[in-house]
């Protein structure tokens, strides 16, 4: 019988090692029952951890919505929570992907996640308020929660488009010139300050840019997307949960959360909505397996149905905001605004699409009938 390779047994050690850690600690801690008490978090992150191994949307994309439609939890814990749990389930399927060898990009990495750190910063101090609890929007939240879900529109929208295309992508992005190293710092920037209002939206603005318009192929674009998530997260998760102090949670005498980071909760939340250090608790020993856990399986899927199941999800997201989002039905300038919006968002990108040559100068895809020794030698995308 074949013995494992090392490779493999450290893909499972890492993930193992998190988990034995995370135990000892909150039993050490005493914090073993404040964990099991936020059940619905590990419940959440059972699908949005794979999500975010398995898809360019992370596991935000799945807390955001589920924690502020459903759980009905402030925006900017949920926020919050995303970076702070990507952190984790992000960086773990990170290093899945480069220990199993994984097709990558890393000079887009190399551009897009300082300049998604950056947007992200950017963005809590023009848009934020850093003396509330949680670092709260200067925005109203159903604003951060539709623009979410409007780009996520424009990309199942040329997901689709995409099945039908003979054009899929290739395994690196063709050219390297000054309009794509330009139009990587953009999106990560853009996708930075998307991120500091709903905790994800770096993946998906540099997915969106090295697929749809440098060409590069999904299967590459979504690990490349989620190392650029994971770093960003990092950077989130240090400055808010850490530096800005919201894993200092206070109570009241009835337990309803008080404080964060010392600052003033008003009126106090209850434990289930705002106990951020506990629902980050108790979904880590969930998104350290279940991240790796999607990229396994997506590596294995055919590469329609990788941008069917991309498509898909952005397009859950879209509906599941247009049910479940109350405040579209009764502000009609958030409804004009979600509509208007993603009529734009679609036609945007469609349009450059269209002429994503012209804009980035890249050279003519071969003739279908031409057959190339990389195309030749790749076989399966």
């Amino acid at each position: 019988m074949r013995l494992p390779s090392a490779r493999t047994l450290a893909i499972y050690a890492i993930p193992a090692a998190v988990t034995t850690v995370w135990l000892v600690a909150v039993l050490a801690a005493g914090e073993l029952g404040r964990a099991m008490g936020h059940w619905e978090a590990a419940v959440t992150m059972v699908f949005g951890s794979f999500l975010a191994g398995s898809s360019p949307e992370g596991g935000g994309a799945v807390a955001f919505p589920v924690f502020t439609k459903v759980l009905h939890t402030p925006a900017e814990v949920a926020r919050t929570f995303g970076l702070s749990i990507q952190a984790v389930g992000m960086t773990a399927a990170s290093l899945a992907i480069l220990l199993a060898r994984r097709r990558v990009e890393l000079r887009a990495v190399a551009v897009a996640a300082p300049a998604g750190a950056a947007g992200l910063l950017a963005g809590l101090l023009v848009l934020g308020e850093p003396d509330t609890a949680f670092w709260g929007f200067s925005i109203p939240p159903a604003y951060a929660k539709v623009t979410f879900t409007i780009v996520l529109a424009a990309m199942s929208f040329i997901m689709f488009v995409m099945l039908r295309s003979p054009e899929k992508g290739e395994d690196r992005c063709p050219v390297w010139s000054p309009r794509v190293w330009g139009g990587l710092a953009v999106a990560g920037a853009a996708g930075g300050v998307i991120t500091s209002m709903t905790g994800t939206g770096v993946n998906v603005m540099l997915f969106l840019f090295v697929v749809v318009m440098a060409g590069l192929h999904p299967s590459v674009g979504i690990p490349t997307s989620i190392l650029t998530m994971a770093t960003v997260s990092v950077v989130g998760f240090a400055v808010l949960a850490l530096l800005h102090g919201d894993f200092d949670i206070g109570f009241t005498a009835a337990g309803e959360v008080a404080s964060a980071g010392g600052r003033p909760v008003n009126p106090p939340l209850p434990e289930s909505e705002a106990d951020l250090f506990g629902l980050w608790l108790a979904a880590v020993p969930v998104v350290v397996w279940g991240a790796p856990l999607g990229t396994w399986v997506v590596h294995l899927l055919r590469e329609e149905r990788v941008i069917a199941f991309v498509g898909l999800l952005a397009l859950t997201e879209v509906v599941t905001t247009a049910v479940l989002l109350d405040d579209l039905w009764s502000d009609a300038a958030l409804a004009s605004y979600f509509v208007g919006g993603m009529i734009v968002a679609i036609a945007g990108i469609a349009l450059l699409r269209r002429h994503r040559r012209a804009i980035l100068d890249l050279p003519e895809p071969p003739s279908s009938g031409a057959t190339t020794p990389e195309s030749a030698s790749r076989g399966r995308p």
